[in-house]
């Protein structure tokens, strides 16, 4: 594998991690129509516990035979919800029985066997394991996004299938990796975004991509902002390592992240779900929940292989402190996405209170289309609009196998691609072009601009600022990791 199980712990002299090439090892994993595609998931946490296991497990198609993960039980917070108050410490397991306040391995192995009647469900705790594993046909990514890329390369060239959650990538350089080995490998991956395969996303999304509400003046994007959670406050203070990592299992977490000074643990950016406000782990909300909202405003601009030209009018409250390091995204933001063709999205957060719930609303001659406060909405003269009144002439998004849409379990869609040997509605280059929205509006944040311009088919920035802004299209892997170019 070119590194030792160990060796990545030795730092910066450790030698790197990849797999050279671009062809897969052993050739893509293919399942006869009558087997089962045995599944591994890694990362054993939050959204694998509450999306995507029950997923895959709901599916008798496919057997979850493996799991990974460094820590066996831990907190579970979800979105700024404390499942209970013990902290880090002060969980328990009784006769196999947890509470929603945790996760891990241990929870998840108990769930896949308690589904299956049996205690077959293997546990590693290092992901190259799974890798290396060829009863394995297809893997569930998990993590956090700065493991993304990584795993998801390396799967790939190992012959793997690949589900992996959004947001995709960590930057514009690794989806770009990314995309390119989905294509040299052939293999099925999907993007863990479930209104790709939503029935009423897509209805609203092809009204508007065929003109039945008429041209599109504009759209809003109201998002969940990066007010911090967990009770932290935005605080940089260090605190003993939790006792469910040991050290080895503290280092292999932060992976290709660099680490900070003395290894600290920061609880505001290393507690569950907190890692997305750090740059080194996440990309903050614009990424997390614009992973969503960007993927429906593609789809119904008809734009999900191309992307904006873009990014106008930033307000942010990017840091600009001593902890902006810490903290590396804004908590409060407004800007416009604009388009080659005129269309611009205003995005700013979720404000409930003065009428901006969560909402991707086309705004159209007829009226809006779109997603709004978990609702659909359509116009009155668009109110009794079917799948059934398109023609054989209108642009048709993808429709997954019946029964298994996005609004049900999204997983069975992935497994429809394997078994078919084809792509699914969420595919790596629809899910990088999505993602690279948030990560060119995050630069001009992070730029503290109130403009950019962007080259979709170069993927560059143009014009003023563009040669330092392109520089923030990469990140950099510590600790002996890399995409293996």
């Amino acid at each position: 594998m070119g590194m030792t199980r160990r060796c990545f712990l030795g730092g910066a002299a450790a030698v790197p991690f990849f797999i050279g090439g671009c062809a897969t090892r052993g050739g893509v994993r293919r399942v006869s129509a009558n087997g089962k595609v045995n599944v591994a998931i890694i990362g054993c946490g939050t959204i694998a516990k509450g999306t995507n296991v029950p997923g895959f497990l709901q599916d008798s198609r496919c057997r979850v035979t493996t799991v990974c993960d460094v820590i066996e039980l831990a907190p579970d917070y979800f979105y700024g919800a404390r499942g209970s108050d013990f902290g880090a410490e002060g969980f328990e397991n009784r006769d196999g029985i947890y509470g929603k306040g945790v996760c891990g391995w241990c929870v998840i192995r108990d769930m896949v066997n308690r589904k299956y009647g049996n205690t077959d469900c293997r546990v590693v705790t290092d992901w190259r394991d799974v890798i290396d594993d060829p009863t394995i046909d297809a893997v569930a990514i998990c993590t956090p996004d700065h493991w993304h890329a990584i795993m998801s390369i390396a799967a790939m060239k190992a012959g793997k299938h690949v589900f992996c959650q959004k947001p995709m990538s960590l930057s514009v350089a690794e989806g770009q990796e990314m995309v390119r080995v989905a294509k040299e490998t052939g293999v099925t991956f999907q993007v863990g975004n479930q209104g790709a395969t939503n029935p009423k996303f897509r209805l609203s999304e092809e009204i508007v991509l065929n003109g039945y509400a008429g041209k599109i003046n504009g759209a809003t994007i109201c998002i969940s902002a990066c007010d911090h959670w967990i009770g932290h406050g935005r605080s940089a203070a260090r605190a003993p390592l939790p006792r469910y990592f040991s050290e080895e299992a503290w280092n292999m977490w932060q992976g290709p992240a660099r680490h900070w000074e003395d290894n600290a643990y920061i609880p505001s950016i290393h507690d569950p779900t907190c890692w997305r406000f750090n740059s080194r782990y996440g990309n903050g909300m614009i990424a997390d929940f614009g992973a969503h909202e960007f993927d429906q405003l593609q789809r119904g601009l008809g734009t999900q292989f191309t992307g904006p030209v873009a990014i106008e009018n930033m307000e942010s409250d990017y840091a600009t402190g001593s902890d902006r390091d810490v903290f590396s995204w804004p908590s409060e933001f407004r800007f416009d996405i604009v388009y080659g063709n005129g269309v611009r999205c205003h995005v700013r957060k979720i404000d409930k209170e003065n009428g901006w719930p969560r909402q991707t609303i086309f705004h159209c001659e007829k009226g809006d289309v779109g997603s709004y406060a978990g609702q659909g909405k359509l116009p009155d003269s668009l109110k009794n609009f079917k799948e059934s009144d398109l023609t054989d002439k209108d642009i048709k998004l993808d429709r997954p196998n019946e029964g298994h849409d996005g609004s049900k379990f999204h997983e069975s869609d992935f497994l429809d691609g394997i078994f078919e040997n084809r792509q699914v509605a969420s595919t790596c280059e629809m899910g990088h072009r999505t993602i690279t929205i948030a990560h060119i509006a995050n630069i001009c944040a992070r730029m503290q601009l109130k403009s950019l311009r962007w080259d979709p088919k170069s993927e560059k920035f143009t014009g003023a600022y563009a040669d330092e802004a392109n520089r923030f299209l990469a990140v950099e892997y510590r600790n002996g990791w890399g995409l293996g170019v």
